[in-house]
């Protein structure tokens, strides 16, 4: 409150005025709100100017520790560049906290940055601010307690962020109401620091906390009867996947620590919120049923100790406790974590493996005491896959050594002590590693071992507790160009081999969401006329989502005929047998994509407009037609076409740039076309919106 300089604690600590402020008695309603609010009807107007607070005359202004609530009564006069409310600054590897309003293009947002030494950057939460709002009183109001944040902006909760590590506590710079340093200035504990930006307006009131607010006291706080959720109707937006998965917000990347365990499917996820450099990342974390419906729940791993990376890593069901970490009734989950980061510019270790366990079926995790478990042996080593080998009766581990496209093989018996058995290489293949047995035409009794990368070039051999034996040549394992570092489920109770990749692509515009999942698949080996091959097809859950169903048989089309025309939706599960004894070369048209197939080539290929507004080769591959016949399926969601050739022997992943205006299908030929049969399937969405 601004009855006069000297801030409301004990100590009585008195501001300075950097600049021309002065004070102003608010009258009528305005008096009565900030009344209302715990103010005092009294405001201080800045105009090219600034308060500084120093770090208060007990150092009470320089929090630690997990709790924090801030609040901030302003009314803004206009917002043309970055306007500071009250900060606490350095850049992100050195600043407390702060809150501001930040143009970005033609929005603006409002942002409160929290600094935490337990990780790299900072965390960020942010609300674009309605334009017709600007200008008008706002309470804006964030608590932290050392798990989570959120931003309240006048009693609605606008952005909320999984927040982790103690306050950052050893930044000297004094806070400054209204004003940003320049940089370079005011990193001790002085009045003499010089603002760089600064705020025009009116503030109410400034009120920090080292506890996290409640309800009640926020309701109180912005003059509100009820708290109301005003955060984003996730999941609705235009260019949503809608039965593939994606973050609520943010960049997600890998898949990471797929395991299934007492009835759920759980999928991590490399996971980037904002305001983190590089490859600084969480592994976010959904939860499934059925393989179809994902929640993504706040129960996130964040290893950032010493501003280490959260890198790529699998997880496993330790079923007979071999690593001592049960201490109920619930088996250890282990996950398997490349601690990563770059000592070189002071951020963190490079590249450890090391291992988290969940002792609560996955709710939360703990540090091992005793990490790494297996210590930097090159470079950017990374990305640890293990698997159970019940031949040799120990866990296998193969991880990525960043040398020469080689990966190391690693035994343990307690999932804790690791020994290195071999190395491999596996020319055009980085990162990533799957390996993993899987039973050859279904058969327990003939288990070949796959070893795959991150592009999906994979090698089918065999393992003898020690070394790969290729039996194969480099294989493609998907021909599409958004398709990578694709993981398998552990744990999985039917025995099916469950497949999930990143679908990398740029980011579509306007969205809250970056990157998506592809659909999982199950993967299995098949004995075909060229030896053994990799077979992928959608899991047999997604039934689940279907709606509407349009079927033709034996239906010759012919040019002008198109029994798609009818079709207008967004999201379909095709499946087309044709007779091409009697057939010529066809495309098929998806809302602007076409998947054309030649006939007298054999080939399958898309192709449509990406994101950056360019028409682009999607993916091709051979398709040749077994006893004359020749099997499409296709899952199509908004910006997503994957196609699964005669039963999954090869597959196309990719990404397009749908017209939202015109959501046209078409199937055309020059000649004609014999379709033996065609079912397509309308899907429902997993989000349960429509």
């Amino acid at each position: 409150m601004f009855s006069d300089l000297n801030d409301a604690t004990q100590e009585n600590s008195r501001l300075k005025k950097n600049g021309n402020i002065s004070f102003i008695t608010l009258q009528g309603e305005e008096a009565d709100a900030s009344k209302i609010r715990g103010g005092d009807g009294v405001v201080a107007k800045f105009n090219g100017s600034c308060l500084i607070a120093g770090q208060g005359a007990d150092n009470e202004l320089n929090f630690n520790g997990k709790f924090l609530s801030i609040l901030a009564r302003v009314k803004a006069n206009h917002i043309t560049g970055y306007t500071p409310i009250l900060t606490k600054a350095g850049n992100d590897q050195s600043l407390a906290y702060n809150v501001a309003f930040n143009p970005q293009g033609k929005d603006i947002y409002l942002e409160i940055l929290l600094g935490s030494d337990d990780i790299a950057g900072a965390h960020l939460l942010k609300y674009k601010m309605p334009k017709e709002e600007l200008t008008l009183w706002h309470d804006i109001i964030f608590r932290f307690n050392g798990e989570i944040s959120e931003l309240y902006v006048d009693g609605q909760l606008r952005d909320d962020e999984i927040t982790v590590g103690d306050i950052r506590d050893w930044n000297r710079r004094p806070l400054m109401i209204g004003g940003q340093y320049r940089d370079g200035e005011g990193y001790s504990d002085s009045f003499n620091a010089s603002p760089e930006f600064v705020f025009d307006g009116l503030i109410d009131h400034i009120g920090l906390w080292d506890r996290y607010l409640s309800d009640k006291e926020i309701m109180q706080l912005s003059g509100v009867q009820n708290l109301k959720d005003g955060r984003p109707e996730y999941y609705t937006e235009a260019y949503r996947p809608q039965f593939h998965f994606s973050a609520k917000k943010n960049w997600l990347n890998d898949p990471n620590g797929l395991v299934y365990y007492d009835g759920v499917y759980h999928m991590f996820f490399q996971y980037m919120p904002p305001h983190r450099p590089g490859a600084y990342k969480d592994w976010g974390h959904a939860i499934s049923r059925d393989l179809i419906h994902w929640e993504q729940i706040p129960n996130h791993i964040t290893p950032h100790k010493v501003w280490a990376g959260c890198w790529s890593g699998s997880a496993v069901v330790d079923e007979h406790n071999v690593t001592g970490f049960q201490n109920g009734d619930e088996k250890p989950i282990i996950a398997f974590i490349t601690n990563g980061g770059h000592p070189n510019d002071g951020l963190g270790p490079m590249c450890t493996q090391c291992i988290a366990y969940s002792t609560d079926a996955g709710k939360t995790f703990t540090y091992y005491d005793k990490n790494p478990v297996i210590r930097n042996i090159h470079n950017a080593n990374r990305d640890p896959k293990v698997v159970w080998d019940a031949n040799s009766k120990q866990w296998i581990m193969s991880l990525y050594m960043d040398k020469e496209c080689e990966f190391g093989l690693f035994a343990s018996n307690n999932l804790k002590d690791w020994r290195q058995l071999s190395t491999l290489t596996f020319d055009g293949v980085t990162e990533c590693p799957g390996f993993l047995p899987v039973p050859a035409d279904g058969d327990n009794n003939n288990i070949k071992w796959l070893f795959f990368g991150a592009n999906g070039k994979y090698k089918i051999g065999s393992f003898d507790g020690t070394h790969f034996q290729p039996e194969t040549e480099i294989l493609e394992g998907d021909f599409g160009k958004n398709f990578y570092a694709a993981m398998t489920w552990s744990n999985v109770p039917d025995g099916r081999c469950l497949h999930l990749a990143w679908m990398p692509t740029r980011r579509y515009p306007d969205m809250p969401f970056e990157q998506q999942m592809n659909f999982p698949t199950e993967l299995t080996l098949r004995t075909t006329p060229n030896g053994l091959r990799v077979y992928r097809i959608p899991v047999r859950e997604i039934s689940n989502l279907y709606d509407r169903h349009d079927r033709w048989k034996n239906k010759t089309i012919t040019p002008g005929n198109n029994i798609l025309s009818k079709l207008k939706g967004d999201l379909y599960d095709m499946q087309f047998e044709f007779d091409m004894t009697q057939s010529s070369s066809f495309t098929i048209g998806i809302r602007g994509a076409n998947i054309c197939y030649n006939a007298d080539k054999q080939e399958i290929s898309c192709n449509g407009p990406t994101v950056d507004n360019k028409w682009a080769d999607l993916g091709r591959a051979t398709l040749k037609s077994i006893d004359g016949k020749v099997k499409l399926r296709i899952l199509v969601d908004r910006t997503s076409i994957e196609i699964f050739g005669n039963d999954g022997e090869i597959v196309i992943t990719s990404n397009f740039m749908p017209d939202l205006l015109h959501r046209s299908y078409s199937l055309s030929t020059d000649k004609q076309i014999k379709i033996i049969s065609a079912d397509i399937h309308s899907l429902k969405s997993i989000w349960n919106i429509n």
